[in-house]
């Protein structure tokens, strides 16, 4: 697991373990170091209100939204229903 935590990076596909969230998907908006990043699913914790997240207490998916990295690294704005439609896409590949 501590190998994982360096590879966190922007669109990063993570599920939370802990707390009242337990089993929701979320996206990685970006990191906070010290073990910490904001994260978004479009719908419950929108853009404009990412919840920040301890690692210890994410699962870290090897998936990457890459058109919502290329969002964030060009610095442009990023909706709520963006965010669902990139999160919705890397889940139904998780289920097939």
């Amino acid at each position: 697991m501590q190998g994982l935590v360096e590879e966190v990076r922007p669109g990063q596909l993570v599920s939370s373990t802990q707390g009242r969230d337990a089993g929701r998907y979320y996206l990685v908006i970006s990191s906070l170091g010290d073990n910490f990043v904001l994260v978004t699913d479009g719908e419950f914790r929108g853009v404009e209100k990412p919840k920040k997240k301890n690692l210890k207490h994410l699962k870290i998916w090897p998936m990457v939204s890459e058109k919502m990295q290329d969002k964030l690294a060009a610095q442009s704005k990023l909706t709520n229903s963006e965010v669902s439609s990139y999160l919705a896409d890397m889940l139904s590949s998780i289920q097939e």
